[in-house]
């Protein structure tokens, strides 16, 4: 990976924890949420229907560590069956483990409140601040994607193909959550800020010694 792509990794890792931090100040303290943050739940609570539920119940079920951490070694044997590459065999799974420890100290330290819980559609009792399932599958998807660009014997179309897909995988998680009325938007814009900046930041640490051909 050379410098400028360095740079550049490092530079988008910043604006990610700053974004996270910034959105961390909209909760105004551990019994409180910004009122955005209440109104976006109060959509999701009117709007909900047993149907979307479902849905939601379903696709919130991959969010969870015990499922994303074997997907991050199966995909961690197809990248290295392509690359041979070490690196890029660990880079997904380390970003889950890496990502779930940051995503646990944060919920202890901020400790803030989730949603009323007569009024979740599946109940979540310890600490809304950030979304685990947000922060942990984006954590998943960015390394992945970054992985597949950075290995070149996968095609630009097979590249593209990954990350629009990985994009409406992330986005899915995040509104599965909403969804079910178990988080408020804050938890999982943050969560999607951090997870990205820890996929990026491990992969692309782990990654370093290797050239990213973008072109192929």
């Amino acid at each position: 990976m050379n410098s400028v792509v360095g740079r550049r990794l490092a530079a988008l890792v910043a604006i990610l924890l700053a974004s996270a931090w910034l959105i961390s100040l909209g909760i105004h303290s551990k019994t409180g949420v910004s009122s955005v943050d209440q109104s976006v739940w109060q959509f999701f609570v009117d709007h909900g229907s047993s149907r979307a539920h479902s849905l939601a119940r379903f696709v919130t079920s991959f969010g969870v560590l015990s499922v994303l951490l074997p997907v991050a070694v199966v995909v961690g044997v197809l990248a290295w069956v392509r690359s041979r590459s070490v690196a890029a065999a660990i880079a997904p799974w380390l970003s889950v483990v890496v990502c779930g420890q940051i995503v646990s100290v944060l919920k202890k330290s901020t400790d803030v409140v989730r949603p009323p819980l007569e009024l979740q559609v599946v109940q979540v009792r310890n600490p809304s601040f950030p979304s685990g399932h947000s922060a942990n599958t984006a954590a998943l998807i960015v390394s992945v994607v970054l992985v597949v660009w950075c290995v070149a014997e996968f095609s630009r179309r097979t590249k593209m193909w990954v990350s629009i897909g990985g994009a409406v995988i992330v986005t899915a998680m995040g509104l599965t959550r909403l969804m079910l009325n178990v988080h408020w938007l804050s938890d999982v814009l943050a969560g999607w800020c951090i997870g990205a900046a820890v996929g990026l930041a491990v992969t692309g640490l782990l990654l370093a010694a290797r050239p990213l051909n973008l072109d192929a």
